[in-house]
């Protein structure tokens, strides 16, 4: 009688489809990983926001989209009445805060505006010179709090009040004070001459 069985080539082959099944897993596991790493926009808030061209033609927040090196920041507000505004200020000649009602039945069906990491603080939106559409939450990205960025220099930049770092919008890189840091939350945008919307 011989006591040496056979090798049994059936689970041999389940054995090396195992195997393989648990390499290529854990070889897409790493490659979703990296590319989580090297993404760009910014998850650490959530953002969704949409503006709507109609009703809001002659609106600093289109000018800003469509000239480069023209940016605003972009927040909302509820009045006592319950009518949301579309706030906005440009790093351009025009000085003061543009006011848009939003007042019609599809921009108020829009249920989430989220500007990031708060809507009273908002977004920094505008075209850079050689990178095109561009849209940064407005709070400084190395400090606690909701410390919202103010124009600086040649109102191509953006200053902390509290650590002094200087970004620059044209890449939301840090370029003055403490250098040690991360760059501008960026998030998606597009506009298409009908509607500029910013997300994650």
């Amino acid at each position: 009688m011989n006591v040496w069985k056979k090798p049994n080539r059936h689970s041999s082959r389940q054995v090396m489809n195992k195997i393989i099944a648990i390499f290529f897993l854990s070889l897409s596991l790493a490659a979703l990983s990296s590319c989580k790493e090297d993404d760009p926009i910014s998850h650490r808030y959530p953002c969704r926001f949409r503006f709507s061209v109609q009703g809001h033609e002659t609106s600093i927040v289109f000018a800003a989209c469509r000239s480069a090196g023209s940016y605003v920041y972009i927040y909302t507000r509820i009045d006592n009445h319950g009518v949301r505004h579309v706030l906005a200020q440009s790093n351009g000649e025009k000085q003061g805060e543009e006011d848009n009602i939003i007042a019609t039945d599809k921009e108020n069906n829009y249920t989430a505006y989220l500007l990031g990491a708060s809507n009273e603080i908002g977004l920094i939106v505008g075209r850079t010179n050689f990178s095109g559409l561009t849209a940064y939450d407005r709070i400084c990205p190395n400090c606690t709090g909701y410390l919202p960025l103010t124009w600086t220099g040649n109102r191509q930049h953006v200053l902390c009040s509290n650590c002094k770092r200087t970004y620059y919008l044209e890449t939301g890189n840090i370029v003055g004070g403490d250098n040690g840091g991360d760059a501008l939350l960026r998030y998606h945008v597009s506009f298409d001459e009908a509607t500029l919307v910013v997300g994650n």
